[in-house]
């Protein structure tokens, strides 16, 4: 199995995507700067882009994630990773993973992560 660079964060919250060919919602199992588990009955393939509303715990609004692609899909449980957010809401998701990381998996590489911003962001 691969080590992450990341430290996963348990959670469990609501989540509502769209793609080109598909709109659906879904649960966030676990959470890491550059992407999140989920599951979801809507049929989502690797490769296939989709914009993001992560509704965590304690977050308000939502944090946006206006693009993302699959990477991986198995059954109904799809691993995304964050291409682009606003630099708010990359602070907002920096500061969520770093409260809740106590028990989360240990990280392979502990250097930043830096998601592209969206122009005019």
């Amino acid at each position: 199995m691969e080590s992450r660079y990341s430290a996963r964060v348990p959670v469990e919250c609501s989540v509502v995507f769209a793609g080109e060919a598909v709109i659906g919602e879904g649960r966030v199992i676990d959470v890491s700067l550059p992407g999140c588990l989920m599951e979801s009955p809507e049929s989502v393939k690797p490769g296939d882009y989709v914009q993001l509303k992560l509704f965590l715990p304690d977050q308000q609004p939502v944090i946006s994630v206006p693009l993302a692609v699959v990477r991986w899909a198995d059954g109904n449980r799809v691993g995304v990773e964050f291409i682009r957010s606003s630099e708010d809401d990359q602070t907002r998701l920096t500061r969520f993973v770093q409260r809740h990381r106590q028990g989360a998996s240990t990280p392979k590489w502990d250097g930043g992560v830096e998601i592209l911003s969206a122009a005019g962001d």
